[in-house]
């Protein structure tokens, strides 16, 4: 029998990501636990977003993408 996650669960994995990594949930999970209405859409680019994350939906699936922090370097004045 397949183990039915919670939204703590997603949480918790989402947050063990490192940079860059994926974590991938069916699309009946999402509809399980995001909802199926309009503002589902808005629901879990938030969800994903409080996590620092990207969603994208594939197939038969969503995808959350661990955000990748890059280096802010100063930027020269040009000019001088």
């Amino acid at each position: 029998m397949k183990h039915v996650f919670t939204l703590p669960e997603l949480e918790q994995k989402l947050e063990s990501l490192t940079e860059g990594a994926l974590h991938q949930i069916a699309r009946r999970d999402y509809e399980r636990l995001f909802g199926t209405n309009s503002a589902a859409l808005v629901r879990l680019r938030n969800f994903a977003k409080s996590h620092d994350c990207v969603a994208s939906f594939a197939d038969h699936a969503i995808l959350f993408r661990r955000r990748v922090r890059t280096q802010s370097f100063p930027t020269p004045c040009l000019g001088q």
